[in-house]
């Protein structure tokens, strides 16, 4: 079978999750144009090396899948799932995968392929795919705020990430939304997240029914809460308000043209999604549109390829 023509430059985008690897191949000319994609489940507990072999392993897979080989590659992207010092390509602190502090992920990368590489933080990278390509395209600031098994935001602001000092702004899980929680010791995961989150509403959820408190076990919670269970049925409003008062704040401060909501129980949720929309939209000074991830669960994804296109 003949091998097809190869673009100019072809990128690879990679999404490493606590839970997922995901890559996908591109044109760079058109790095939201997916030639394949592949995904496989991600060796959490076992360090750095397992995690790259599996990145390996998939970014093989799709080059056979769209019939190219590792000498068409010219780039590589990668949105990693915790505080990253993009610059340096390096994983300062990723809590979901054992072993991820300081971590040269954009070193390892170009070791292992041999092409330039390009890190970058995950909600971050998702942030700049809908600007890019999704929410965003017609925006000049964004905040992307992301609620699934954890919490965070990206915020775009003039077309540039904003990362903070310590490469840690958008990382809202500590934050405080109600003066009743001061004093506490909420790590490692911090006070918004374990009582907005997937990984607090399961672990609360635990506490009351029994049984693991793994993540995943919050979509019970949520179906107890539709089905009429009182304890449901606070968690999640609890959850739905602090998460309104973190998009007040998100507002309040960086006055961004668009609000995008991302993750799993953002996106699934309804009760989430529309108490948000509705304490922004009768609180905040100027008005502020709420809106779906237009790239849904590909956001980070995509952003990983735009990332690779521009480091091609």
């Amino acid at each position: 079978m003949a091998r097809p023509p190869a673009p100019s430059k072809l990128v690879a985008g990679i999404d490493i999750g606590g839970t997922n690897v995901r890559c996908a191949l591109a044109p760079v000319e058109k790095a939201g144009r997916m030639l394949a994609r592949t995904a496989a489940r991600t060796p959490a507990a076992g360090g750095v090396e397992p995690v790259l072999d599996v990145v390996a392993g998939l970014l093989d897979r799709c080059l056979r899948r769209a019939g190219y080989a590792r000498e068409d590659l010219a780039a590589v992207g990668c949105a990693a799932p915790g505080i990253t010092d993009a610059e340096a390509g390096v994983v300062l602190d990723a809590v979901n995968l054992a072993g991820w502090l300081d971590v040269p992920l954009g070193a390892l990368l170009r070791a292992r392929f041999g092409v330039p590489a390009a890190v970058e933080n995950d909600v971050n990278a998702a942030a700049l795919g809908e600007y890019a390509q999704g929410a965003g395209r017609d925006c000049r600031s964004l905040v992307f705020l992301t609620v699934s098994t954890g919490v965070a935001a990206g915020i775009i602001v003039e077309g540039r990430v904003l990362r903070g000092h310590h490469h840690a702004a958008g990382e809202i899980g500590p934050l405080i939304p109600d003066p009743a929680h001061l004093g506490k010791d909420w790590s490692p995961n911090g006070c918004l997240e374990l009582t907005s989150a997937g990984v607090g509403l399961a672990r609360a959820w635990a506490e009351r029914r029994g049984g693991p408190a793994s993540p995943d076990r919050a979509v019970e919670v949520f179906e107890a809460a539709r089905a009429g269970d009182a304890e449901a049925g606070a968690l999640v409003r609890r959850a739905a308000d602090y998460l309104a008062v973190t998009a007040i704040a998100l507002g309040a401060i960086v006055d961004p043209e668009v609000l995008v909501l991302g993750g799993s129980i953002a996106l699934k949720e309804a009760t989430i999604s529309a108490r948000i929309a509705e304490v922004v939209a009768s609180t905040l000074l100027y008005p502020l549109r709420v809106v779906p991830a237009a790239l849904g669960g590909d956001a980070p994804l995509v952003g990983a390829l735009l990332l690779a296109a521009g480091a091609a």
